[in-house]
């Protein structure tokens, strides 16, 4: 294997991990463009409390009242990816830690991996089918602290994120959020 072809697999194992990490950071946002972005046009995402195409998978994760959108915010934290790269499919087996708060006193956690596998496309690396393997989920109770002046995160464009800075908006203000 030559110098170029193993710069060739790592560009491609690279571009797969921030595939993963986007679709995580646009479900986190209710960022349905974003996560319809991060799959296939022919795609299928299986949840197992979620089972459908990438349409339905924003929908769901968008417009859930009773579930998903109902939750002040969904944190996901990514852990070790491995990506088989065989030419132009992939498989990838990639851990993850999840929060969402379920009620004021409850919040809702999971710990698992996503098994994907990937196409290249003329746009890049896609999901083509997702499975999600959980190893452990279930409900711990909660106390919100009282806010200490940081920034905080939103479920939708008003997320710090959104809001490239280059320097802080307030610099003579005693905490972030004035």
């Amino acid at each position: 294997m030559t110098a170029t072809l193993d710069l060739a697999l790592l560009a491609d194992k690279m571009e797969l991990t921030e595939l993963v990490a986007k679709l995580e950071r646009a479900v986190d946002r209710m960022d349905r463009d974003g996560i319809l972005a991060c799959y296939s046009e022919k795609s299928f995402d299986d949840h197992g409390r979620f089972r459908g195409s990438r349409e339905e998978f924003a929908e769901f994760i968008c417009n859930n009242p009773g579930f998903t959108s109902a939750s002040s915010f969904i944190y996901h934290l990514m852990g070790q990816s491995i990506f088989d790269v065989e030419g132009d499919e992939a498989y990838g087996e990639s851990y993850f830690a999840y929060w969402m708060q379920t009620a004021e006193d409850r919040l809702y956690q999971s710990i698992g991996r996503y098994l994907d596998y990937f196409q290249r496309t003329e746009d890049g690396w896609k999901i083509t089918y997702r499975r999600v393997v959980m190893e452990w989920d279930g409900t711990v109770p909660c106390q919100n602290a009282v806010p200490g002046g940081h920034f905080r995160g939103t479920r939708d464009q008003n997320d710090p994120l959104y809001k490239r800075l280059k320097w802080p908006e307030n610099p003579e203000t005693a905490t972030s959020i004035g």
